[in-house]
């Protein structure tokens, strides 16, 4: 997994890289997948040279035009769930409101909404924005995740949570329910997770 890209080119070199070396069964992007909508091509570029089956969902910095791009490319996740390898992936880009006015803000009773309609028990939960208080402290400000991401993983408790968005928070949270935030991928960080018997996963 991939998570804020910002449309680096580091990123597009890493993440076919990492598919060569890891040959993961999916890649998925987790949003921030552009800077603003730049570069244009970017998005296309990047599936271009994926050689995996792939997933994507928009981030907060991503245009919410960025939905018609990936309906297009066949990997749109955002508010969607699919069944890869018999289990099941929900996606939820965007991101809680945040100070800064960013495109694709979503708010709290519209996340839930969202995700009450497709989410399952023990399902993969795939979210831009983290759950409240996990992986999602800033200096200075405390926890700024989701509370309906976080009101989803207390209702259904997904097998893993793939996020992003808050480039400090970089971790992972091992238990029943297993978090990880790679770290932006525009610095080099990736992901890799593992789901069988037991949830295995790494920064790569």
């Amino acid at each position: 997994m991939a998570t804020d890209l910002h449309g680096s080119r580091l990123a597009l070199e890493e993440i076919p890289a990492a598919i060569r070396a890891y040959g993961p069964d999916l890649f998925l992007a987790c949003g921030d997948i552009t800077h603003f909508g730049k570069p244009p091509s970017y998005v296309e570029d990047l599936f271009r040279q994926v050689t995996v089956k792939s997933l994507a969902i928009p981030g907060n910095c991503d245009p919410p035009a960025l939905i018609d791009t990936l309906d297009r490319l066949g990997v749109n996740l955002h508010l969607k769930k699919t069944t890869v390898g018999g289990e099941t992936i929900v996606g939820l880009g965007g991101a809680n409101p945040t100070p800064f006015g960013t495109p694709f803000e979503i708010g709290e009773d519209n996340i839930w909404r969202g995700l009450e309609a497709i989410m399952e028990p023990r399902a993969i939960l795939a979210s831009h924005p983290p759950p409240y208080g996990h992986l999602d402290v800033v200096p200075g400000a405390g926890h700024v995740g989701s509370r309906s991401v976080a009101r989803a993983v207390n209702t259904y408790r997904p097998k893993v949570v793939l996020c992003g968005h808050i480039h400090e928070a970089a971790g992972i949270v091992e238990g029943e329910v297993t978090m990880i935030n790679p770290g932006p991928a525009k610095e080099g960080h990736l992901g890799l997770v593992d789901v069988g018997e037991r949830v295995v996963a790494r920064i790569v």
